[in-house]
């Protein structure tokens, strides 16, 4: 039974692409391929740093450690792919080619830190947006949620819970459905059931996934406003630093979910500046009186914490991470089974994110009570499923 999504194809080698290729390859003919590679690049931590140091929370374990940002959100070679899987090419080339995405957003970054988001050019406004875009899909979240569904989502979604379900499925599939191919999937469903990150996928369709999807992101972003806030408190960021604001944080079925219908998406562009990215139909708010007071900062705290995968960071001094509540990890997705009734006569497995705050009756409402207008308008009509 083959449950994974075929392969995106490979994109054309344009010339950016073959700099790309031949960076990676120089970089293994040297035997310098980089293998500590950062979940979040390491110029976007170093904006939180004092004297080289900033502060990690770990969530999983409740534990908050000072550290170099060169050090800090690692895993070996998360990006390295096998070699000549990719266009014959090096093990490193999704790594060299995040490393010129983050290039780019650098200029962007110094660009608005010296000369303010309004007067920077179309292509540094493009290269921003993608670098949002492949920050959201490069991350342990978005590698998570796809295993998710690949196991447990599709364990859920066939109900493969019922006596007998599996054999159904596989005589339907045309395959073989003998005891001992019935007994190797339970297994195998048990495995990844208690534990998604078991699901098997291929190196090279995580990163063509990725970096289509990044792509595509950064299209959806590109009708939003952007405004950037300084904020009177100093700000979190985390491992998953695009962040989705809805009216009710905590709303289990929210209709203004994903990145294109969200109302407004924050993201903090550093420890006293936050990029608030508004829906095209929603007013601006307070676009010359630029800073938020220290409540909607501590709001806009939790709505960040709330988001993180697995840790947050802060400046060297900061209390945020040990002293805010963040909730317990959700499953990515949550799948509800609506009745005909609710389906245009017919059974819909309906589908939506879901994050820490998800189902919490003290999540933030609001958060930055000043950016919502007294009635947001009903999100726009987007693809089938708009990104998520």
């Amino acid at each position: 039974m083959n449950i994974q999504d075929q392969d995106p194809p490979a994109p054309a080698i344009t010339p950016e692409l073959q700099r790309i290729l031949d960076a990676a390859a120089a970089m293994t003919a040297k035997g310098q391929e980089p293998r500590r590679h950062h979940l979040v690049p390491k110029f976007y931590l170093e904006r939180w740093a004092i004297n080289n140091r900033i502060l990690v929370t770990d969530l999983d374990i409740n534990k908050s450690f000072p550290v170099a940002p060169i050090n800090a959100l690692i895993e070996t070679d998360y990006y390295r792919v096998p070699a000549g899987s990719f266009q014959g090419g090096s093990p490193v080339v999704w790594e060299t080619w995040l490393s010129t995405i983050e290039g780019h957003a650098k200029s962007v970054f110094d660009a608005i830190d010296k000369n303010g988001l309004p007067n920077i050019s179309d292509i540094q406004h493009a290269h921003l947006l993608h670098f949002l875009g492949v920050q959201i899909t490069r991350s342990r979240s978005y590698r998570f949620r796809a295993r998710w569904m690949m196991g447990p989502g599709y364990y859920q979604a066939m109900e493969l819970d019922r006596p007998g379900s599996i054999e159904a499925l596989l005589i339907r599939e045309g395959k073989d459905p003998s005891p001992e191919r019935i007994s190797e999937l339970e297994a195998y469903f048990a495995q990844v059931n208690a534990d998604p990150w078991r699901v098997p996928m291929a190196a090279e369709q995580e990163m063509l996934m990725s970096t289509e999807a990044g792509g595509k992101m950064a299209e959806t972003l590109h009708s939003r406003r952007l405004v950037l806030y300084r904020t009177a408190k100093p700000l979190l960021t985390c491992d998953e630093p695009v962040v989705l604001l809805h009216e009710h944080m905590g709303a289990i079925h929210p209709d203004d979910g994903g990145y294109l219908r969200a109302p407004i998406i924050a993201f903090p562009f550093g420890p006293r500046e936050v990029l608030a990215m508004f829906r095209e139909d929603l007013p601006l708010s307070r676009p010359n009186d630029v800073e938020l007071d220290w409540r909607e900062t501590l709001e806009l705290n939790r709505a960040i914490a709330g988001n993180a995968h697995r840790h947050l960071v802060e400046g060297p001094d900061g209390r945020n991470g040990a002293n805010l509540y963040v909730p317990a990890a959700k499953d990515p997705v949550r799948m509800v089974t609506l009745p005909p009734a609710e389906g245009n006569g017919h059974e819909v497995l309906w589908t939506t994110a879901q994050r820490r705050w998800t189902g919490e009756h003290d999540a933030p409402v609001r958060p930055v009570s000043a950016w919502w207008p007294a009635a947001v308008p009903p999100p726009p009509q987007g693809p089938a499923r708009p990104a998520e």
